[in-house]
């Protein structure tokens, strides 16, 4: 049986979107309502990971962008493991995704990768590891978490697809 190995670029892109994560999540985010609503864009490089490396790459580099993300700056919250699986299914669901869609790389698939994230990753899983951490109910949280999402979805959605544009035009993707 032969193991199929990583190749350097894809190891390259992912440390880049690794990066790029950390800054966007971690250091350029705001923290509202006690710490329960994070505003950053620190999705799109996930996402992008996904859809540009696929399904384990894109779980690969969601995962360590977590890790490393807590390690450099926490918030003051503590580690749970949830939001790191999250953050790998963030990377993953959009490569799973482009595959549904036959690989195609087009605005569908940038539109269905943030909804998916934004009802099962952002507002649900999400909401539930806060209620673990901070002992508030899950429909406490629910309601502004879902509502400040949708403004950071919106643009997530730009961003993503213009980024996309232009890695098509170089032939990137």
């Amino acid at each position: 049986m032969t193991k199929k190995k990583m190749k350097t670029r894809t190891l390259v892109l992912a440390a880049l979107f690794v990066g790029i994560n950390i800054i966007l999540s971690r250091l350029g985010a705001l923290m509202l309502f006690n710490n329960t609503v994070r505003l950053s864009f620190g999705n799109v490089p996930l996402i992008l990971s996904g859809i540009v490396l696929g399904p384990v790459p894109g779980f690969l580099t969601g995962i360590t962008s977590d890790i490393l993300g807590f390690l450099i700056n926490s918030h003051g919250g503590a580690f749970h493991p949830g939001f790191m699986i999250s953050a790998g299914l963030t990377g993953a669901l959009p490569g799973i995704i482009k595959i549904l869609f036959k690989n195609q790389v087009n605005l569908s698939v940038v539109i269905v990768s943030n909804i998916v994230i934004y009802i099962f990753i952002s507002g649900l899983l999400n909401t539930l590891w806060l209620t673990h951490l901070m002992g508030t109910g899950f429909f406490v949280l629910l309601p502004a978490r879902l509502i400040s999402s949708v403004p950071i979805t919106t643009v997530n959605i730009i961003l993503i697809h213009a980024v996309i544009k232009s890695l098509s035009k170089t032939k990137f993707i």
